[in-house]
Parts: structure tokens; C-alpha cells; sequence
């Protein structure tokens, strides 16, 4: 795991994203928050990877001072309740229909932002 990305780092101090970002510390400064993404992933359309993906997330759920599920965004979970909801993409080991599956779900409801 490595730590330090900061915005103060990403950003000269003149660009108007800093004042966003000091704002948004300032109103949502309930706690941390850390963003975790793994380099390497599992073909995550085999039901064995998603369960050790997910046993992972469950892990950090449960450190000490963790306020569980609450506190987590987890996008797997969300995509696997649209896709029940849904009936898409969800085929066993079938990376094709994963990687679009995902994609059409994040473009509609997950990271709107980045598009």
C-alpha cells in the first residue's frame, strides 16, 4: 500500500480546484477518507475472484474504528445490485460481457464524473 497522493501535490496552489478542494475538506471533515484501488485485479468475471475481492473489502469493513459498510463505496456491490435488478451482464466467466457490462453501468450511474 502506498500513501501520499494528495491534491495539494497534484494541483499549483493557483489552479480554482484547490479552494474546491479546501471547501470540501472543510465541509466533509467528518473523517478520512482513502480511496484504494489494486493494481493488478482478478478477472472479476469469475465468481471466485469477486468472492476474494470481496472478502477483502469485508476485512478493512471490520478493522478497529472502521464503521463498517456504512462507510464503504464499494462499486462491485453496486454493480452486482444493478445487474440483478437488471439481468445484465452478469455471465460466468465471460470477460467480454463484464468489461461492457461495466462499462454501461458506470456511464449511467457510478462514475458520471469521469466521463
Amino acid at each position: 500500500m502506498q500513501q501520499g497522493l494528495d491534491y495539494e501535490k497534484l494541483l499549483i496552489k493557483s489552479d480554482p480546484l484547490m479552494r474546491t478542494m479546501k471547501m470540501e475538506i472543510d465541509l466533509f471533515h467528518g473523517g478520512d477518507q482513502i480511496e484504494i484501488a489494486i493494481v493488478r485485479a482478478p478477472n472479476m468475471s469469475l465468481k471466485i475472484e469477486r468472492e476474494r475481492i470481496n472478502k477483502l473489502v469485508e476485512e478493512f469493513e471490520n478493522i478497529p474504528y472502521c464503521i463498517g459498510k456504512n462507510g464503504t463505496e464499494f462499486w462491485l456491490r453496486e454493480y452486482i445490485k444493478y445487474a440483478d435488478q437488471t439481468g445484465s451482464f452478469l455471465i460466468e466467466n465471460d470477460n467480454w460481457s463484464w468489461n461492457r457490462g461495466v462499462y454501461e453501468w458506470s456511464r449511467l450511474f457510478a462514475f458520471y464524473k469521469l466521463w
